[in-house]
């Protein structure tokens, strides 16, 4: 409620009611919140439903709300239905509601005017039942106008999350976020309580923290890969791809070049889902290449006029070592260890960069030779 609440607002728990938004003039939303795990709350007989009336009702004639200024809200943790709960929630009319209620009376105290089947009522929903129905139309007709039937998908923690996705945040953040702000709100309700006060919270004041933990989420300065450790097969198919073969070149070890293969899987796994969730926009990964490119040609330049006498196997080491050395950001936040150089061999396997000297001219003769 507090996610969607208007600014001016407050809502309160176990206040008037379950759950109540307040509106700054006096308009509210009276929300009884009903579990169904496994009995649906609101069927035809079911005493949740004709107490949640029974109740508001009582709040009506004690002049604790105005029908008119109210929105009598049913929500059920799941999807439930049945006939009686649904034409109330669809009248919307004076008229609408008086045919809705003459058609509750049918279904439960039978044809008027004797209304038999009134008599085989179990007693525990009659005494809500009975005072419902009773209800001079002036008092009932303008509650059943404004209730409604709110369900959610079965998971209440899963429909926060949902609400929270439509908001401009790290996709990957949302769990943390729903966390923080459900502990907030409970905090909140406790320091109430805990001073003999009322639990009511200003949707102002939890818009604040809100924003700010989203902002915080937002300029987090580091990037967490989310992706696994490839397999020993995985690994192994990857054996002939043309930046493995660039080691080759360089006499990499052969655990070097596995590490090589999990590094270059990772970083491809960390861009795509890092674009996926919109924690890396996907443009800066070319602004990042380019860089990565740039970096490579200054070291290659470097190692070439610092160590002439070095053989070409020599240099190539040299610049692999500085170039899978090199730190840079990504968006202003820094990847993981495995990312920089992921990315250097998923450059290789392009051939838009190379280790040994003539790696392009040495590779031509390779595949010619095969």
């Amino acid at each position: 409620m507090l996610l969607e609440a208007a600014e001016g607002t407050h809502c309160s728990m176990e206040v008037l009611d379950d759950v109540v938004e307040h509106g700054p003039i006096d308009s509210q939303r009276l929300v009884q919140s009903k579990s169904a795990l496994t009995d649906n709350p609101v069927a035809d007989r079911a005493t949740s439903l004709w107490k949640s009336l029974f109740n508001w009702l009582q709040l009506i004639r004690g002049g604790f709300v105005k029908a008119e200024d109210t929105i009598f809200e049913l929500y059920v943790s799941r999807p439930v239905s049945g006939k009686i709960v649904s034409s109330f929630h669809a009248a919307e009319t004076s008229a609408a509601a008086s045919a809705a209620l003459d058609e509750a009376k049918r279904e439960l105290w039978g044809l008027p005017p004797d209304f038999q089947a009134r008599k085989a009522i179990r007693s525990d929903l009659a005494q809500y039942v009975n005072s419902v129905l009773e209800a001079e139309k002036s008092e009932i007709l303008p509650l059943i106008q404004r209730m409604q039937l709110t369900c959610g998908s079965g998971s209440p923690q899963a429909d926060i999350e949902t609400i929270i996705r439509t908001h401009p945040v790290p996709q990957s953040k949302i769990g943390k976020i729903a966390d923080y702000i459900c502990g907030w709100v409970k905090r909140r309700v406790d320091e109430r309580l805990e001073k003999s006060l009322p639990a009511v919270i200003s949707r102002d004041e939890f818009h604040t923290a809100y924003t700010a933990c989203c902002r915080a989420e937002n300029c987090d300065t580091i990037l967490r890969s989310l992706g696994r450790h490839p397999t020993e097969p995985e690994k192994a198919e990857r054996l002939p791809d043309d930046f493995v073969q660039q080691l080759d070149l360089i006499d990499v070890s052969f655990e070097d070049k596995l590490e090589a293969v999990s590094d270059f899987l990772r970083a491809c796994w960390d861009r795509a889902h890092w674009a996926e969730v919109g924690d890396v926009d996907e443009y800066s990964f070319d602004e990042l290449d380019a860089s990565l490119k740039r970096t490579w040609k200054n070291h290659a330049q470097s190692v070439a006029l610092e160590h002439r006498s070095l053989q070409d196997v020599e240099r190539g080491q040299r610049l692999l070592l500085k170039c899978v050395q090199h730190a840079t950001t990504v968006q202003g936040m820094t990847p993981p260890s495995h990312f920089v150089p992921g990315c250097f061999h998923r450059l290789a396997d392009e051939m838009e960069v190379g280790w040994h000297p003539k790696y392009k001219q040495m590779l031509r003769n390779q595949l010619v030779d095969a």
